[in-house]
């Protein structure tokens, strides 16, 4: 048998490892938003998108980002939540980050911005 005819085992999808998940609740007049995932360069923009639709319309006083679920945080992920404070902060809308995983806290603290969000 050659190397050619020996068959190659499929290798996992990287986007099995790269799903970010995002789910809406609310909490009074506040609308949490789970994350779940990575926060990378791949996946912000679905976070920074979905928390957009959030805040159109009649947006809430609070946004909630629960973070427990992040098992990645990049540089990425720290634009994407300034941009999102930003815009909440620009539709008269508070954020709070809520349960931040272990490595958003770290990352946050390391850049020197865990004090820029109020977190619960």
């Amino acid at each position: 048998m050659s190397v050619h005819q020996v068959p190659h085992p499929t290798p996992p999808l990287a986007a099995d490892r790269s799903l970010l998940s995002v789910a809406l609740t609310t909490e009074g007049p506040a609308s949490v938003v789970e994350v779940r995932g990575p926060l990378d360069m791949d996946t912000v923009d679905l976070l920074v998108d979905f928390t957009t639709t959030v805040l159109g319309g009649v947006p809430p006083p609070v946004l909630v980002l629960d973070l427990s679920g992040v098992s990645f945080f990049s540089a990425a992920g720290i634009t994407a939540l300034l941009t999102v404070r930003k815009r909440a902060a620009t539709r008269g809308c508070a954020l709070v980050v809520r349960r931040p995983s272990r490595i958003t806290v770290t990352v946050l603290s390391l850049v020197g911005l865990s004090d820029e969000f109020i977190i619960e």
